[in-house]
């Protein structure tokens, strides 16, 4: 039984994994050679962000006549495709799985995460955000033939089909990279990854480095509150912690008590 791809892009009200949600959901689906294009915006109760939409340009009034995600064509096509012998494929995991399972659909796919493959298999690569990962690669022609060819006119970064469009072509690109074995890029996949620099808050495009020298407080803040539902971050808080050890004990002692409080 051949397996289908699912190349998965979402845009959400913002980038809180646990308050935030999905307000596009995109994909193109491809099996035996055939690819299909999957995209909807969805509805929300929750307020969109002004740095979010100053993103995706998606408003709240785009969305008053959507239906609830789980109502989408979309969703119920990505449902139906959620079985182990299938390949969930998407730039950063994290956020497009931790959104679904929101709308209570936790993937059971094997996995794929074109960052992290891409940070083990190109190692000339001058920036790992998607875009430039198109650009440097020369992968964008890919991108517009395949879009061509299911009538989408427009290819624009931090639109989710545009994006998924991407994703199939770096997958492709990787899998090339990989010697054509996507069970390589599963095993890439699930290895956690180092993390150089912030992507949010105060300390916002700071190294991790620089924040532990200067806000070690901060990182055990990180640590107990961001880092359990982030694996990355959590790999890579533990590791910078782990350098002076009176802040990775108390990192631990206070994680420990929250989970005690959540529980």
């Amino acid at each position: 039984m051949s397996s289908t791809l699912y190349c998965v892009d979402v845009e959400t009200t913002g980038i809180d994994l646990k308050n935030d949600r999905l307000i596009q959901l995109a994909f193109l689906k491809v099996r035996d050679g055939k690819i299909e294009a999957f995209n909807d915006l969805c509805y929300t109760d929750v307020e969109i962000s002004e740095q979010a939409m100053a993103v995706h340009r998606i408003t709240p009034a785009m969305l008053e006549d959507k239906y609830w995600p789980e109502e989408t064509e979309s969703f119920l096509e990505l449902e139906r495709g959620n079985v182990p012998e299938n390949f969930f494929i998407s730039h950063g995991n994290e956020l497009d799985k931790t959104m679904l399972a929101h709308e209570e659909l936790e993937i059971v796919m094997q996995c794929i995460d074109t960052d992290r493959c891409a940070r083990q298999l190109l190692s000339d690569a001058r920036s790992f955000k998607l875009e430039n990962l198109i650009e440097q690669y020369g992968l964008a022609p890919k991108a517009r033939k395949i879009a061509a060819e299911l009538g989408i006119e427009n290819i624009d970064a931090h639109d989710a089909l545009s994006d998924a469009l991407w994703h199939y072509a770096l997958f492709d690109f990787l899998l090339q990279k990989a010697g054509g074995d996507i069970e390589r890029l599963v095993e890439l996949t699930a290895k956690p990854q180092m993390l150089e620099k912030i992507t949010f808050g105060k300390h916002k495009n700071k190294t991790f480095e620089a924040v532990m020298q200067k806000d070690p407080l901060d990182m055990v803040w990180m640590y107990v509150n961001i880092a359990p539902d982030w694996e990355d971050l959590d790999y890579t808080l533990t590791y910078w912690l782990k350098t002076k050890e009176y802040f990775w004990k108390k990192a631990q002692k206070e994680r420990k008590e929250a989970m005690a409080i959540r529980l």
